[in-house]
């Protein structure tokens, strides 16, 4: 496989929200408002969700049990920026999904990219953690 064509899997799970395929389609078409994310350079898929969260860490259900994760496909070199577009637009999702939350959903996003599993927990986009947990990076 040519470098150009090389392509980078993130899986995308939505978390403790009473309709996770619901929040997965609306998810996906936020993303596709993207304009770094082009016709040629990405693939959608959907793949049954890993056990992740609190119910991986016996901490009891998870309410997104049974959905499905949702793939992002990245094709071609320059699927690292792109990765670093995505984290943003991820948080600016969540965001908004925290801003529409009903009583009883605490909305999550787990993604899992070539860099290991993260859980997206800071509704803030131009903020970053460093590995202590501290805010780094903020305007």
């Amino acid at each position: 496989m040519t470098e150009s064509r090389q392509h980078h899997e993130v899986r995308i799970r939505v978390t403790g929200t009473h309709d996770g395929g619901q929040d997965l389609e609306d998810l996906q078409r936020w993303l596709q408002r993207e304009s770094w994310l082009t016709p040629g350079n990405h693939d959608w898929r959907r793949a049954p969700g890993a056990e992740t969260g609190a119910d991986a860490a016996g901490q009891g259900p998870e309410m997104a049990v049974g959905v499905d994760d949702l793939v992002l496909v990245l094709i071609g070199a320059v699927a690292a920026p792109m990765t670093e577009q995505l984290l943003i637009a991820l948080r600016e999702w969540l965001a908004h999904r925290r801003e529409t939350a009903a009583k009883g959903e605490a909305p999550g996003l787990d993604v899992t990219d070539a860099s290991g599993h993260r859980r997206l927990d800071d509704p803030d986009p131009r903020t970053e953690r460093d590995d202590q947990g501290g805010r780094v990076g903020s305007e």
